[in-house]
């Protein structure tokens, strides 16, 4: 009899499985690796294959058919997803191998993000919880992490591992068992207590599902089916996904910076840049009291410093030159003549107007601030704001003999006053024929 974890394996089905083991490698020297559909074994291969994978780690790994669920699911309608986690892990499990090792904790919990998000850093649940460990906001903040509109520390794949990291070990002090941490991973700490309790003080997790929610009670099956099937992949005809991953490095930004500087500078897609920096939700790399980390292909770094105060000076003053070429732009305004008064100026008319003195140049080709009295002056509105200027004002030229008095009686305007605040007189007998007034209109009317 084979000795195993918790029995033995009779004598018979150890038989049955060394014929198995040895048809399946004469078969595998014959034929190629289907790329139709991945193969399929009897329940013993499974059983025997996971058994020796719970010998390498602290994690009980045990195989039943809830296991067998998940495993048939992945194989049946999943494969092409496996192939891709077999690619994305010679970029991900390092990382993780390495924080899981600084923490004493059993290497094999780099599979749980596959279970988590599928590799994905901006995996984002029903629930809100982000990232490649699947963190929700509480959590996130108890673990330390910083979430803002431009930063999304979860979706860091180094800060988010070492949260996750110590959320683990934590989980595992509660409980002395890796699979009721899986759990209380999944469903939180209360619910896996709970279980215990309404169980009447069972300890196994197998035993406490039926007391679980419906999304815990599944978590570590599929667990352990994940990390049979990505270190059996081969033996099911599954090969890695054709994805390609730089050798990457990372700086400390001490200044605000957009991608877009960076992309330029370095000569990198912005979309790969996107990629290796998931946190920044903006394209934008925020202003910090504590530096920031840039992840670039290890080749760029070099090109990076070479140019990086000049990547700094230039974002520095981009988002200020976007605003200015955006609040120029006539899409959707309305032209409005503006003629100008005496003791205009141009950022009195745009203040007025609610616009920029530098659109007003813009719009009308001045090369310099200086204005003339009686000059017309294009000004762009938004529709809604040249409708209300149509609609509260229009001009009047001073003819021979008008006074400010007559005029207000004329226009029906509500006081001698008005005029001389809208048109900025501070003497009435400074007025003189074929001078422009801006006149209100009484809406009482």
């Amino acid at each position: 009899m084979l000795c195993r974890r918790g029995g033995w394996l009779p004598l018979k089905r150890w038989m049955k499985l060394c014929f198995f083991l040895v048809s399946l490698l004469a078969q595998s020297t014959q034929a190629q690796v289907s790329d139709v559909s991945p193969r399929k074994f009897p329940s013993i291969y499974y059983e025997y294959r996971i058994e020796q994978l719970s010998k390498t780690t602290p994690i009980r790994l045990d195989y039943n058919a809830d296991v067998q669920k998940y495993i048939d699911l992945y194989l049946d309608s999943r494969a092409d997803k496996l192939s891709r986690y077999l690619a994305l892990k010679d970029f991900y499990f390092p990382i993780f191998e390495a924080t899981l090792d600084r923490y004493d904790l059993p290497l094999e919990l780099k599979y749980l993000p596959i279970v988590e998000s599928g590799l994905d850093p901006l995996a984002r649940s029903p629930s809100g919880a982000m990232g490649l460990w699947q963190l929700l906001y509480p959590s996130a903040k108890l673990l330390g992490l910083s979430i803002t509109s431009y930063k999304d520390e979860r979706c860091d794949v180094y800060l988010s591992t070492d949260a996750a990291c110590r959320y683990l070990k934590y989980l595992y002090s509660l409980f002395n068992d890796w699979q009721l941490a899986l759990a209380a991973y999944n469903g939180g700490p209360g619910e896996v207590r709970n279980a215990i309790v309404r169980s009447g003080g069972k300890t196994s997790f197998w035993d406490l599902q039926p007391y679980l929610s419906e999304q815990t009670r599944w978590y570590v099956p599929a667990f352990i089916a994940i990390v049979y099937l990505m270190n059996n992949a081969e033996a099911h005809g599954i090969k890695p996904a054709s994805l390609s991953f730089p050798s990457i490095d990372t700086l400390k930004i001490s200044h605000a910076v957009e991608f877009s500087r960076i992309a330029e500078k370095v000569d990198l897609p912005i979309q790969q840049l996107r990629e290796l920096n998931p946190a920044y939700r903006r394209d934008y790399i925020p202003a910090s009291d504590t530096p920031q980390i840039l992840v670039l292909p290890s080749d760029r770094i070099l090109t990076f410093l070479k140019h990086e105060y000049q990547i700094y000076a230039l974002s520095d003053t981009l988002s200020y030159f976007k605003h200015l070429e955006s609040t120029s732009d006539t899409t959707g305004k309305s032209l409005f003549l503006y003629t100008v008064k005496p003791g205009d100026f141009l950022h009195k008319i745009a203040l007025e107007k609610g616009c920029s003195p530098e659109s007003i140049k813009f719009w009308n080709k001045l090369s310099s601030d200086q204005l003339k009295a009686g000059q017309v002056l294009k000004i762009w509105l938004p529709k809604t704001t040249a409708c209300s200027e149509r609609e509260k004002f229009f001009y009047y030229k001073v003819k021979k003999g008008d006074t400010l008095y007559t005029i207000a009686e004329k226009f029906k305007c509500d006081s001698i006053n008005d005029i001389k605040l809208v048109n900025n007189i501070t003497d009435e007998r400074m007025l003189k024929v074929g001078q422009v007034l801006k006149i209100r209109v009484n809406t009482a009317e």
